[in-house]
């Protein structure tokens, strides 16, 4: 019998970038994903950890910080999102999220009347600004959205859904580029 070797596929090979109307929609390598959920009791302890490891703490709910190429988002209760860096030891239940999702990057003036027609929450820079973070969702899939720019907004979707997600995000794009 032969010897199985299983090898990494990039996600959504050939069908990105999209672009239309002066917006485009690409794929990010946020670096590794890591979700943190301090330990009862132990968020402000594990927040000074962070500090001093990666010189970020964990963002009050809604919120996204961020220091060179490492983010920390708001993710849930008690849950936040470590992008770009290996987590330091932390009282905290630690786990490896990077296989789990798909990012995107939507920019464009229009980007949040994109996001309009697709969920439940007002994306307006006015409204959203920038370092903003939350979930919400889009057409029966679970997103997380911050706004990491004037005119961008960081989409993760899960990896299992890229297809779908971009798909909805193109047809969202290409009806507001008509109007």
């Amino acid at each position: 019998m032969g010897k199985l070797s299983l090898a990494a596929s990039a996600p959504l090979t050939g069908a990105l970038p999209v672009r239309n109307g002066g917006m485009s929609l690409t794929l990010i390598d946020p670096g590794p994903l890591w979700s943190v959920a301090p330990f009862a009791g132990q968020g402000a302890a594990g927040s000074s950890a962070l500090k001093a490891a990666i010189g970020l703490t964990l963002p009050e709910p809604g919120r996204r910080v961020t220091a060179g190429a490492v983010a920390l988002q708001w993710f849930g209760r008690d849950l936040w999102l470590l992008s770009g860096a290996e987590p330091p030891k932390l009282p905290a239940a630690l786990t490896d999220q990077s296989d789990s999702w798909i990012t995107l990057d939507l920019t464009g003036p229009r980007a949040a009347e994109v996001m309009a027609r697709l969920v439940p929450v007002d994306l307006r820079e006015a409204a959203f600004p920038e370092g903003a973070a939350g979930r919400t969702d889009l057409h029966t899939m679970m997103v997380a959205v911050a706004r990491t720019g004037p005119e961008t907004l960081r989409i993760m979707g899960f990896r299992s859904m890229a297809g779908t997600l971009v798909h909805a995000l193109g047809e969202a794009m290409e009806t507001v580029a008509g109007l």
